[in-house]
C-alpha cells in the first residue's frame, strides 16, 4: 500500500494505478467519503453490499438519511476505459475541492482507493502519536 500522485485530466478521468487495477476490476463506484476532504472509489459488488448495509438503517433517524444521501445518492457508477482511466463528475470533484489538471493523491485502503488533492494532502497532519487513544483504542502488532 502506498499513495500513488495523478492528475485529473482535462475530461475530469484520472488514471487507475496500474498495481490496483486487477483488484478493483471493470465496474466501479465513486462517491463522498466519510472523511471530510475525500472520495472513494469501490468495485461496484463491495458498494451494493455497503449500500444494502445502509438501507437497513432507519430512515426515520435525519443522520441516517443524511449519510445516505451522501454516500449512496453521490455514487457515480463508472467503467474502467481501455487505458486504465475512469471519469468522476464535475459535482464529485467539487466536493473535495479538485478540478481538471490538478494533482490528487490515490491510497489503496481495504479494497478500495480513497482519494483527496495534493493541496489537501499537503495540509493534513500526518502525526499519528497526535490520534488520541490510539495506543489503546487499537491493536498492532510490531507498531
Amino acid at each position: 500500500m502506498a499513495r500513488d500522485t495523478k492528475k485529473i485530466d482535462a475530461k475530469g478521468r484520472f488514471f487507475i494505478p496500474t498495481k490496483h487495477k486487477e483488484g478493483l476490476g471493470e465496474e466501479l463506484v465513486v462517491t463522498n467519503s466519510l472523511d471530510t476532504g475525500y472520495l472513494s472509489v469501490y468495485p461496484a459488488v463491495n458498494f451494493r453490499k455497503i449500500a444494502d448495509q445502509l438501507g437497513k438503517l432507519n430512515s426515520m433517524d435525519a443522520k441516517v438519511r443524511k449519510l445516505k444521501r451522501e454516500i449512496i445518492g453521490e455514487a457515480l457508477e463508472c467503467t474502467v476505459d481501455s487505458q486504465g482511466r475512469i471519469k468522476v463528475s464535475d459535482e464529485l470533484w467539487e466536493r473535495i475541492g479538485a478540478k481538471p489538471g490538478d494533482e490528487i493523491c490515490v491510497f489503496d485502503v481495504d479494497g478500495k482507493l480513497d482519494i483527496c488533492t495534493k493541496a489537501h494532502y499537503d495540509e493534513e497532519d500526518h502525526d499519528i502519536s497526535s490520534i488520541e487513544g490510539l495506543e489503546t483504542t487499537y491493536f498492532v502488532e510490531g507498531l
